[in-house]
């Protein structure tokens, strides 16, 4: 109750496997060539140059395909790291994932919006292409239902204008919404 913690040493995400801080990256010669550059003021003989790990970039997915999302991190410096959830083997997950495929728009739907109605929630995403920096998350879209163990409908307004509803889709399932041509 008297200091932050950061949320990454509770959970075990920092320090990298091993306890790694950071990483080696190259040797100067203070009495050569790398003499004049600033790691060398005031020093002679060999330097090393160390560099920090860094998480980059990072994609949502559900990659043990229990439900719930995982995560991928790009890092500087280092080898990604794969951070697998065990929150379905703790407590029931609902969730739903939505795969569009445009017919009059883009195949993939970019632009489109998309709500989900359950338990008396509306949750809405837009297939933007994008969820971060210099990363990607997985299409479909990912629904989280909460309590709700059931979907009401699920509705897209598709890049061409169009709006299309699904009504009843089964929880904690994958449907493929396809763009009607009339």
């Amino acid at each position: 109750g008297k200091i932050f913690r950061d949320s990454e040493f509770i959970l075990g995400v920092e320090p990298r496997r091993g306890g790694r801080t950071h990483v080696y990256l190259s040797d100067m010669d203070c009495d050569g060539a790398d003499k004049p550059k600033t790691p060398c003021a005031g020093k002679t003989g060999k330097v090393r140059i160390m560099s920090t790990l860094g998480s980059r970039t990072s994609a949502l997915l559900d990659l043990d395909g229990d439900g719930d999302l995982d995560i991928v991190t790009g890092d500087f410096n280092s080898e990604p790291q794969v951070l697998i959830s065990n929150l379905a083997e703790k407590k029931p997950i609902h969730w739903l994932k939505v795969k569009l495929r445009g017919t009059k728009s883009n195949r993939d739907g970019l632009g489109a919006r998309v709500r989900l109605k359950a338990g008396g929630e509306t949750w809405t995403q837009w297939n933007d292409g994008s969820s971060g920096y210099l990363s990607h998350s997985v299409m479909p879209l990912y629904f989280g239902l909460g309590d709700a163990e059931k979907v009401d409908s699920v509705e897209v307004t598709w890049p061409s204008g169009k709006k299309q509803t699904v009504a009843g889709p089964k929880a904690n399932s994958q449907i493929e919404i396809v763009e009607k041509k009339d």
